[in-house]
């Protein structure tokens, strides 16, 4: 009987030592379930691989570099050099000695159109002193040499294509050149009322020639203003086109 008693406890010892409890395999069962359970909270929280940074990976691997944002937060283009003034010579259409070469020709304008100024420099005196320091002198020396002034108009008219100029420079001398010409028009009619000793009143002759004054010296300023800062000056109605079909395409 002892041998039973015994036999059978050790047959219980071992089953005890071998078999886990029960509690221990609940235990065990859902420390399983919770690491499966975090392994897959990991895989569907994870990060995307889609965001900022790979993109920026991918086109860095793709394109070698990314797009530039070159506008400002006006949405205007950003200043280059950072921000740093440019040269002179540089800016604008026309560049470098070619602004003070596009302002010669307008010379010719003046001069020719000068007589167009007589009450205007009455009533205004300083600008008849700037007119008899800086443009008499031009108008008595060319009407003391004959036909100086056709030999001057074929200058300025074909001397910047023969001298091989740049297109802004003879788009200015032809400009200039069709200005002098619109000043033939009143220039025959006043030689017509002066010989035929028509008399007419002041109060109608001098509100036409300041008209023509007004007119041809405010395109030659808009022309010499806008060479001078590098800009072509082709703003002027008929003139400016058919400045740009003389000189050509090219």
């Amino acid at each position: 009987m002892r041998i039973i008693l015994l036999t059978g406890t050790s047959v219980l010892l071992h089953l005890s030592t071998s078999r886990p409890s029960s509690a221990f395999r609940g235990r065990s069962s859902l420390q399983g379930r919770g690491a499966i359970s975090t392994e897959w909270r990991s895989l569907l929280f994870r990060p995307s691989r889609t965001g900022l940074s790979e993109r920026q990976e991918n086109d860095n691997g793709e394109d070698g570099k990314r797009p530039i944002n070159n506008l400002d937060i006006f949405g205007q283009p950003k200043k280059e050099n950072g921000g740093k003034k440019k040269n002179f010579d540089d800016e604008g259409d026309i560049r470098g000695p070619d602004r003070i070469k596009s302002c010669i020709p307008y010379l010719l304008p003046l001069i020719d159109g000068d007589t167009f100024g007589k009450y205007i420099y009455e009533r205004i005196p300083p600008l008849g002193t700037l007119d008899y320091v800086l443009i008499r002198p031009l108008v008595e020396c060319i009407h003391a040499v004959p036909f100086l002034d056709i030999l001057l108009f074929i200058t300025f008219a074909l001397g910047p294509r023969l001298t091989g100029q740049s297109r802004e420079v003879r788009f200015n001398a032809q400009q200039a050149v069709l200005i002098d010409v619109a000043l033939i028009f009143p220039t025959l009619i006043g030689e017509a009322v002066r010989s035929a000793d028509a008399n007419l009143p002041r109060t109608i002759m001098e509100p036409s020639s300041n008209f023509v004054w007004y007119a041809y010296v405010s395109m030659v300023v808009y022309c010499v203003a806008s060479n001078l800062a590098g800009k072509k000056p082709d703003q002027i109605p008929f003139l400016s086109t058919y400045a740009e079909i003389a000189i050509g395409p090219f």
